[in-house]
């Protein structure tokens, strides 16, 4: 056995502690999920959480959150003010407690917070943490504290000033500046993913007011007073979507004060059904938070709602007839779930999540009660007279979806036996070899005839497949199901990848079925220019709506050819590539190299085979980004921001456009 390491020797000495706030600056990625922009975000979330625990507390009705000059956040509140007397346990101030100390705070053994988001008490000291400087101001017992810390450490100690006017609201303010050198070179702060982050904690609390100040932009207030029933109202209209029914169910154990004295767990459910829009699959669109905190990979709540809705459904459609119980005729929870937007939002005393970043609600018990109380109160809805039309919406929806469903299963079952064996697949696709496992096959997607000859010549035949489309296909968001399945570009997709489509009615029903699939990748190749951005944008949105489980497997990927090849000798033997404008002046300047050493490739058309297979092609060589969701709504929002038709969609791309473009180095 060989070995490679750098000592022969391993001893006590070999041991080391980290101290304080030092684990986090030596793994940030354990705490905040990633030193990307992501992560750097997550800074600005642990802050204002522990300000809406406050708020949760019956102490705070206002959180105030300014982007001040040199990336510098602030976060103001009105709540009590952080304690600043000395804490027992350590000698220190709870101040400094709060902000050097991990696993410390308010928020265990209950006392002084019955329900909070911030739970493992390491949020405002992984924020000190991985800043070059933190400062906080408290206003509280009278007076205003103060404290400084530079990258976790204390640099000026808690300070009391001079008494407070009478009559001066308590609160606390938290303003820092995120450290260069432990978040990657390219990270920027988002004025987009604060202002959805802070108008969605709006409605998850109701009548807490959010302000948001951003240099350049006029400041926005956020404050919902019909909670998550405004919100999934909001994500449908954003998402361009058409209610089937007018009015959002909305469901809350806080609204009935016998329902809630039965159950240690506070519940509220919003639902609205849309119409159809084409989709292959009846893939999940809700959102779910825990103590106002987003879990973007669902848990038990999710769990509780899904067996809830089904039950509820199928009880509704006996008694209505629609549905017979003696045949057993039911709803599978695919039928409810497609079309449906849903949030559900659970307070819990003790919530357990799975990791810091909390993605997943874990408590068992919130199951049963997010059940019990959704499958009462969803039927109760649903047989009130003051919404019978919405109910009878929402059933022949659900009915809908159920016929569409076993269509497709008719479908897939007479593909199995042959029958459509001699469906042709698209005349333009060069496929590869029907040998290879389709778990190795991959198919590339290009833009137009002349991309295609390159390609061919660029791919391994044994199994890259690749098909071209015609020009900038159809925008899909808000498209209506017959005109999405008539594009000739849509359906060439569909087929190429193994899907079918059939009249149901008067819609088309589309279906690719896991084991009838051609392919276990899928590419977007197109030109390095902003038409090839658009195409590939029109594309990532078809997948987005119409293959949503492709994305959440992780089977599509983005290529990234070259948009400039650099000659570093004189007879080019010797190159490097360059993929937008900075790069290139960068990579010219580094190599001391001059204008006619620089050649753009205009197109993946004319671009040398030889160059497309060694960057888009090869395995080994090419750079290929993996299409992920980590958070459904926030895709929702951005793909609607950038690829929306609507008018409001149109003035808030334009507003983007203009914050993105001040950002762009000249």
């Amino acid at each position: 056995m060989s070995s490679t390491a750098t000592s022969a020797s391993y001893d006590a000495d070999d041991i080391e502690v980290l101290e304080g706030l030092e684990p986090v600056r030596v793994r940030p990625g354990m705490y905040i999920g990633s030193t990307s922009s992501r992560g750097l975000h997550h800074l600005v979330w642990e802050v204002v959480d522990n300000s809406v625990d406050e708020a949760l507390a019956g102490h705070c009705s206002e959180i105030v959150v300014e982007m001040l000059p040199g990336n510098v956040v602030q976060v103001t509140d009105n709540g009590r003010g952080i304690p600043v007397g000395v804490q027992h346990q350590t000698g220190l101030s709870a101040l400094d407690v709060v902000f050097t100390k991990l696993h410390g705070g308010g928020k265990f053994g209950g006392g002084s917070y019955q329900v909070s988001g911030g739970l493992h008490g390491v949020g405002a000291a992984v924020t000190n943490a991985l800043s070059s400087f933190l400062e906080a101001e408290v206003r509280r017992d009278g007076h205003l504290w103060t404290v400084r810390y530079q990258r976790g450490l204390p640099d000026r100690p808690v300070t009391k000033g001079p008494a407070l006017a009478k009559g001066t609201p308590t609160g606390t303010v938290v303003r820092w500046r995120y450290d260069d050198t432990i978040f990657d070179g390219d990270v920027r702060y988002s004025y987009t993913t604060i202002e959805t982050r802070l108008r969605e904690k709006a409605y998850l609390v109701r009548g807490l007011r959010f302000v948001l100040r951003w240099p350049g932009k006029d400041e926005q207030v956020f404050c919902s007073e019909n909670g998550i029933a405004d919100y999934v109202a909001e994500m449908d209209a954003t998402s361009e979507r058409t209610p089937v029914h007018s009015h959002v169910v909305y469901l809350s154990s806080q609204d009935s004060a016998e329902a809630f004295a039965s159950q240690a767990i506070a519940v509220e459910a919003a639902l609205q059904w849309s119409a159809w829009n084409g989709r292959t699959d009846e893939s999940e669109r809700v959102f779910s938070f825990a103590n106002v905190i987003s879990t973007v990979d669902g848990g038990t709540h999710v769990e509780g709602l899904k067996a809830a809705l089904t039950s509820a459904l199928n009880r509704f459609a006996y008694d209505s007839g629609k549905l017979k119980q003696d045949k057993k005729e039911a709803f599978h929870p695919k039928d409810i779930w497609e079309g449906l937007t849903a949030a559900v939002s659970v307070k819990v005393t003790d919530p357990q999540f799975e990791g810091q970043t909390k993605s997943r609600l874990n408590n068992s018990e919130v199951k049963g009660a997010v059940q019990t109380f959704v499958y009462g109160a969803l039927g109760t809805w649903l047989r009130d007279g003051r919404f019978k039309k919405d109910a009878e919406a929402i059933l022949a929806r659900c009915l809908e979806a159920r016929g569409s469903r076993l269509a497709r299963g008719r479908a897939d079952s007479k593909r199995k036996r042959g029958v459509f064996d001699d469906s042709p697949l698209p005349g333009k696709l060069q496929d590869c070899f029907d040998s290879t496992p389709v778990e190795e096959r991959e198919i590339f997607i290009v833009e137009g005839d002349s991309a295609l000859g390159t390609a061919g010549d660029a791919r391994d035949k044994r199994f890259q497949a690749v098909l071209p489309v015609r020009g900038k296909i159809l925008n899909v968001l808000g498209a209506k199901n017959e005109r999405i399945w008539a594009n000739n570009e849509v359906e060439a997709i569909l087929v190429a990848m193994g899907g079918r489509k059939e009249a149901v009615g008067k819609r088309v029903v589309a279906s690719l079925a896991p084991g009838e699939r051609r392919y276990g990748k899928i590419v977007i190749l197109t030109d390095a220019d902003t038409d090839g951005a658009h195409i590939c944008n029109l594309l990532l949105a078809m997948f987005h709506e119409l293959f949503p489980t492709l994305v959440g497997e992780g089977r599509i990927f983005v290529a990234r050819p070259p948009l400039f090849k650099i000659d570093l000798d004189a007879k080019g033997e010797r190159f490097v590539y360059a993929y937008d404008e900075h790069e290139r002046s960068a990579l010219v300047k580094k190599h001391r190299r001059r204008g006619d050493d620089v050649s753009r490739f205009k197109g993946l058309g004319e671009m040398p085979w030889q160059h497309l297979q060694s960057t888009c092609f090869d395995p080994v060589t090419r750079k290929l980004q993996q299409v992920t969701v980590e958070d459904v709504g926030e895709v929702s929002a951005t793909l609607t921001l950038i690829m929306g038709n609507g008018p409001a969609a149109a003035g808030k791309r334009r507003s983007w456009l203009a914050d993105v473009g001040l950002a762009v180095p000249s």
